[in-house]
């Protein structure tokens, strides 16, 4: 069984518990714009914003890894600006990259501004994201802390299924889906700025090897390695399973509704704290390991029925979001001295696995086809259960 959380003070600062209803609410509120909107639906709207610029496909390669790469680089700030300062700063500063970044792609006049929005709002739920770690261990009572952390984490569920509704709603007016999610964005971040905590006084100052040190941890070994392979796998299918939807059905409106089912299935991801209290952390992480594996692999297997699509969307959409949950979680096990720096470098490996993914697809595709990468790397998936996390 998994541990849960001490309550001791981290990193010499004092622990101020706050209350974890509006804390919750604001935190998972703030994942769903960064991650769930920001960073995930650019793929949605990708065929009209195509048409209208023009673009080719090595160009929208381009322009889709500048997320990542925003991510990448703001992954290090925010786990910097947590531990040095206070993990409100940066989580704030996220609100505002992702409500700015949202902006300049619902008004951008061509693709060199669409791809400086892109990057910036790419770059804000590595701003916002791991600092909600430092939160949740210094302000919340231990014995919720992973049940708070699930529901946190679930957000990118809930604005990945928002953001559906709203691309039907939309339709090729796809600059008023992004103007309406900045707006949504800043009314976040402002909400944010009320309901989270200030941190206590620091007590004794960081020191600047703390990060290496800590990052060599050897039972952090396992946990990296699956953190950068679960990546990979992922980003296959976040950014190959539309196209093969879309190059079979040839129907826009079937991708919307895949979008759909795909975020509403992460919605359930609040309850992987309850899962975890049940089961544990090594045997829940083993299960989702095979669901999340299942469900890429049988993907061009189910595809020629409507029901196995959204099987596999609902499998995906619930797995993934439990699974980074559980990324989370491990972390903040092995971490506990300064959670921020343990719990962003795993997630910038999941990210590097996603911007490395679609890369080592795009070259396997001609050679072993769009089918057969989905198999493979649903048995890769599968086989990360050998990496379980360990107490």
């Amino acid at each position: 069984m998994t541990k849960h959380f001490t309550s001791s003070s981290p990193a010499g600062y004092d622990v101020q518990l706050t209350r974890p209803r509006n804390l919750t609410a604001a935190g998972l509120a703030i994942v769903a714009v960064t991650y769930g909107l920001a960073r995930y639906c650019f793929g949605l709207f990708l065929p009209e914003i195509r048409r209208e610029f023009a673009l080719g496909p090595e160009t929208i390669g381009l322009i889709a890894g500048l997320s990542y790469a925003g991510y990448l680089m703001a992954t290090f700030a925010g786990s910097w600006l947590s531990t040095v300062f206070e993990p409100r700063l940066p989580i704030l500063l996220g609100g505002v990259a992702a409500a700015t970044g949202m902006a300049v792609i619902g008004l951008a006049p061509d693709p060199w501004i669409l791809a400086l929005g892109v990057f910036v709002a790419g770059a804000s739920p590595g701003l916002s994201y791991p600092p909600f770690s430092d939160v949740i261990v210094r302000h919340t009572e231990a014995s919720r802390q992973n049940t708070i952390y699930a529901w946190i984490n679930s957000g990118t569920g809930f604005g990945v299924a928002f953001a559906g509704p709203l691309a039907l709603y939309a339709g090729a007016d796809w600059r008023f889906a992004w103007l309406t999610f900045a707006a949504l964005a800043t009314a976040v971040t402002v909400w944010n700025m009320l309901a989270l905590p200030r941190r206590g006084p620091l007590r004794t100052a960081p020191s600047g090897t703390r990060p290496v040190r800590f990052l060599l941890e050897p039972r952090a070994r396992p946990l990296f390695a699956a953190a950068l392979v679960f990546g990979m796998i992922t980003a296959v299918y976040w950014t190959y399973a539309v196209e093969l939807l879309w190059t079979l059905t040839g129907n826009a409106q079937d991708s919307i509704l895949f979008w759909i089912v795909l975020g509403m299935a992460g919605v359930t991801g609040c309850f992987a704290g309850g899962l975890v209290g049940r089961w544990g952390l090594d045997r829940t992480y083993c299960a989702l390991a095979v669901i999340v594996g299942f469900a890429v692999a049988t993907l061009p297997l189910l595809i020629g029925t409507r029901i196995g699509i959204y099987v596999s969307a609902a499998c995906f959409g619930a797995g993934f979001i439990v699974m980074t949950a559980l990324f989370g979680m491990w972390s903040m096990q092995i971490f506990r001295q300064a959670p921020s720096i343990g719990f962003g470098f795993t997630f910038f490996l999941i990210s590097l696995g996603q911007g490395v993914g679609p890369v080592l697809g795009g070259f396997a595709i001609p050679v072993l086809g769009q089918p057969a990468l989905f198999v493979a790397a649903g048995l890769l998936c599968c086989g990360l259960a050998v990496l379980p996390p360990r107490d």
